[in-house]
């Protein structure tokens, strides 16, 4: 029964800061606790054991707030209430949620009574405001802000490569210290409101407009005169060359610059203009305090960082003023050799070099600019992988992908004909290199307006025809590129897309460009585009959608004050793409109830998982600063609950000459290739040069097929993982944090990954390294994948690394399957099975199969089979099989492998220690003693 209690506030009110909001008055219900306060309505919300949601509102009834994210409807959950004169305390016997009467903050703790979050006193915001265009149209800025622990990192919050920092050992992986904006953006920000904490919990912030993310944020400062010398050790300045052309070359003038904060109208010094030059700074730099050091560059264009000698950023690229950072150690009163190197090519010239450093601030807040009210939910794990899974509890589950989507892609900026298609596929199967995907880009449909998914019919005479042969002979999927814009076309040539949606008020005004997207917040509109896209590419047998330019790619300011279906446009801002993927997935479970849907798209928002979807990295350039970035920026995805992703590898812009012809080039790629094969979806795409595995030459070609090779042959073990995702809410690319929080060397790790639950992933991000140092993390032993050799956790290696190995280590009681070499993924049975064990710690795994391309496995067609290694015991006990589907294997073959040095190392089928015919029923197994 509901109960309501009232607190005397009387002249307490008065003594109270102004911000803090003490409780009058509460009511207890089913599934949580309503707090009137003094400036507005709170509720806490028992949602699960571990998800407790925080709704308030300036008004005596809490805004209504549809979500687009969360789609659970939540279950009643057990809990219980307790109140004393400091706090009114909501307890499910997992998280503790305690509301503080004085100042109605909450405070999040364990079931131990540990304090695990809590809100500032006096955080909570909410400012009104008017969103852009006509008639104005009110609502609330709204803000809540809360104290971080000392050690604690933040992780999570979507992708942002503008702000993992620096190649080397100085990129960063934790955001704690930085400001995260949350804005839809072509290449550097995919904004997801979710963030993860070392701490063992996770927030998701119920609102899809434009927010920001400050964990901490110091301002960084121009590095003072006084601590920077010329290259002649002189105080006040580094030496400044300044150079004729972008290549450094061509000295024009030399002089000391007391600091690096330049914002160029016209030419830097006589005889230079404002475009076409380049500047090399030298000299040193003091640091009186002890500590870390965040450099931060901001460059239009091109700009580089030595600290001692070593670089810590390189981002030698056209492109916008933008923001590098790089962290270093400094001892106290030490000095440290510095150069900076900078190019301008066309336009705005901006070059800046500053610096923070100091004590972590401990507040993180998130702020946004359009709300009804503040509206949150804390997740508690206290596992990361049990956070995620609320996450995807809270807002829709991972379908399987199909068994094919794991395989590996060959994608091109762009096959011209339909001809071409055909050759690719018949160069990879005559040449017996793996492949299950090949992918249209755009402009296939040139001349016709973009968004009439017609093609060029003399390019592309019969492309269903060409579809099915490739389906039929070469056993490959195609996937095709997609927008979610239509241009009117001309009055010889129109689009008649266009005009249907268009007829129906389906599309937003024109921003900038004669082409249109449509509204995706409108589920009529939706029902329309899947609807063309339907009977123009799926009824031709495309497979696969490649949802292009899904922010979507306009001016985000004028989108702002755009109306949709949802209210002005700045509401939604960052949910475009949730929406856009929404209607495609929706529509073709309708047409195709038992073909799985794969999309590939460029931008993401919270819930997007539950779409089939996974996200690629954009339009990137292939450098090896930028490579680096990737293999942060995809942590960081996955620990925003998004299980799928992928990069363009070896970049989309290549600026090499001579493309996959250039030596350096080709040491580029074929790093980056080798770790692509351990990403959740492995797939190559790029401009300007072909990037087809033998266009790589003699020397690299069989290194690449090794690594494509090694990825089918995982494929039991990876296809196992995907069903951990949609079952378990599990992550295949896992930060290291996830796995051992307690080792602060693991969890700040920047480079290191695991691949499942087994696989440690060491990508080799330096060019010409022969070597690289590995952390080991600490609780458990190592087995080098390549050799069998063995590691004790806890410590750092230098790890041989020679162009065809990637550093790749095994988990102590990692049970790895690896079925048969394969050119596709459905060619012909996982069968035999090598079974990998890396003894030295007890070990589980679950062998899971079914059908491959269908949504049977939701009605429980599928099998799985137990597996578990007793460490004490020395048993390997194949359990019995449970559940069946169409084509399954009754009777198989294991074949056991205790790993060690010369046995179940590397690529090839090892000799067996023990061979197995299987038959459903349970098996044990028993090895020999070490």
């Amino acid at each position: 029964m509901a109960a309501t209690m009232t607190l005397a506030v009387l002249s307490l009110t008065a003594a109270l800061p102004s911000s803090a909001a003490p409780i009058v008055s509460w009511q207890n219900q089913a599934d949580g606790v309503t707090f009137h306060l003094t400036d507005g309505t709170l509720k806490v919300q028992v949602c699960t054991p571990r998800v407790l949601r925080v709704l308030y509102g300036p008004a005596a009834a809490l805004p209504r707030h549809k979500s687009l994210s969360v789609i659970q409807n939540f279950p009643p959950t057990a809990w219980h209430l307790a109140a004393d004169s400091r706090a009114v305390t909501l307890n499910t016997g997992t998280v503790q949620a305690q509301v503080n009467r004085r100042t109605g903050a909450v405070r999040f703790l364990d079931a131990g009574g540990n304090s695990v979050l809590s809100e500032t006193p006096g955080g909570r915001a909410l400012t009104p405001a008017v969103l852009p265009g006509m008639p104005p149209e009110p609502t609330y800025r709204s803000q809540q802000s809360f104290v971080m622990a000392p050690d604690e990192d933040i992780y999570g919050l979507g992708q942002h490569q503008d702000h993992q920092g620096a190649a080397g050992p100085y990129r960063e992986i934790s955001y704690r210290g930085t400001s995260v904006k949350l804005e839809q953006d072509y290449i550097d920000n995919l904004a997801i409101p979710f963030l993860v904490s070392s701490r063992g919990y996770g927030l998701l912030w119920d609102n899809p407009s434009s927010t920001t993310v400050d964990a901490g944020a110091t301002a960084a400062e121009p590095i003072p005169a006084a601590q920077l010398e010329s290259d002649d050790g002189k105080p006040a300045g580094l030496t400044a060359r300044y150079y004729q052309g972008q290549d450094l070359t061509s000295l024009q003038a030399t002089r000391t610059d007391p600091q690096v904060d330049f914002n160029w109208t016209s030419g830097p010094v006589a005889g230079l203009g404002q475009e076409n030059f380049s500047v090399r700074w030298t000299g040193f730099v003091r640091a009186q305090e002890g500590g870390d050091y965040t450099f931060v560059t901001t460059s239009d264009d091109g700009v580089r960082l030595w600290i001692d000698g070593r670089p810590v950023i390189d981002d030698w690229n056209v492109h916008p003023a933008k923001e590098d950072r790089a962290t270093v150690h400094f001892a106290a009163h030490s000095r440290h050799a510095l150069r900076m190197e900078y190019f301008q090519n066309t336009r705005d010239a901006v070059a800046r070099l500053a610096w923070r450093h100091g004590p972590r601030k401990s507040t993180l807040s998130w702020t946004s600019e359009a709300a009804g009210g503040v509206d949150y939910y804390f997740c508690y794990g206290p596992t990361l992988d049990g956070v995620i899974a609320d996450f995807r509890g809270l807002t829709g589950q991972a379908p399987m992908p199909g068994r094919w989507a794991l395989g590996f892609w060959q994608c091109k900026e762009r096959y011209q004909t339909q001809q071409e298609w055909l050759d690719i596929a018949q160069g990879y199967r005559s040449r017996r290199e793996p492949i299950d995907n090949l992918v249209q880009d755009w402009y296939y449909w040139d001349p016709h307006p973009w968004g009439s998914h017609k093609f060029d019919p003399k390019r592309y005479p019969d492309p269903a025809a060409a579809i099915a042969q490739l389906h039929d002979q070469y056993h490959l999927h195609f996937m095709i590129s997609v927008w979610g814009k239509f241009d009117p076309g001309s009055p010889s040539n129109p689009n008649a897309n266009f005009q249907a949606m268009n007829a129906r008020g389906y599309l937003y005004p024109p921003l900038g460009e004669n082409a249109r997207y449509y509204d995706a917040f409108n589920p009529d509109a939706r029902a329309l585009y899947w609807g063309l896209m339907r009977d123009q590419l799926f009824s031709k047998g495309v497979d696969a959608w490649w949802l292009d330019a899904s922010e979507p790619e306009v001016n985000m300011a004028s989108f702002r004050a755009v109306p949709t279906a949802q209210g002005r446009a700045a509401r939604v801002l960052n949910a475009w793409p949730l929406m856009h993927t929404t209607g495609v997935y929706q529509g073709q479970r309708a047409a195709a109830p038992n073909k799985r849907v794969f999309i590939l798209t460029r931008s993401a928002f919270a819930g997007e998982q539950r779409n089939a979807a996974a996200v690629w990295s954009s339009d990137i350039t292939g450098t090896w600063d930028v490579f680096a970035h990737q293999v942060t920026a995809g942590l960081n995805f996955c620990l925003s609950g998004m299980p799928y992703w992928t990069t363009d590898i070896g970049g989309f812009f290549v600026g090499y000459p001579g493309g996959s012809q250039n030596p350096e080039y080709r040491e580029l790629f074929t790093r980056w290739f080798q770790w692509g094969a351990f990403c959740p979806i492995f797939r190559v795409h790029g401009t300007s040069t072909p990037k087809e595995l033998w266009r790589f030459g003699p020397q690299y070609e069989p290194i690449l097929v090794k690594y494509d090779n090694l990825r089918y042959r995982l494929l039991p073990y990876l296809y196992s993982q995907a069903w951990q995702v949609t079952s378990q809410g599990g992550t295949l690319m896992r930060a290291l944090v996830m796995d051992f929080p307690q080792d602060v060397a693991a969890r700040r790790s920047r480079d290191e990954f695991l691949f499942g639950p087994a696989l440690l992933v060491c990508p080799v991000t330096q060019q010409g390294a022969s070597s690289r140092r590995v952390h080991l993390p600490a609780g458990t032993h190592w087995t080098d994948f390549w050799t069998g050799r063995g590691y004790v956790g806890g410590q750092d290696i230098m790890a041989p690394a020679p162009i065809d190995t990637l550093p790749l280590y095994v988990r102590a009681g990692s049970i790895v399957p690896m079925g048969p070499f394969l050119q596709y993924a459905a060619e012909k049975p996982a069968d035999p099975i090598e079974l990998r064990v890396y003894r030295g710690a007890n070990g589980a795994f679950t062998f899971y199969e079914d059908e491959g391309d269908s949504y049977r496995y939701e009605r429980g067609v599928y099998a799985t089979i137990p597996i578990t290694w007793n460490e004490s015991a020395h048993t390997l006990t194949i359990g019995a099989r449970a559940g069946k589907f169409p084509g399954m294997l009754t009777r198989r073959t294991f074949r056991i492998v205790w790993v060690r040095p010369g046995r179940g190392a590397g690529l090839e089928p090892a000799t067996p220690d023990q061979a197995i015919t299987y038959n459903g029923q349970a098996v044990v197994i028993k090895a020999p003693g070490r």
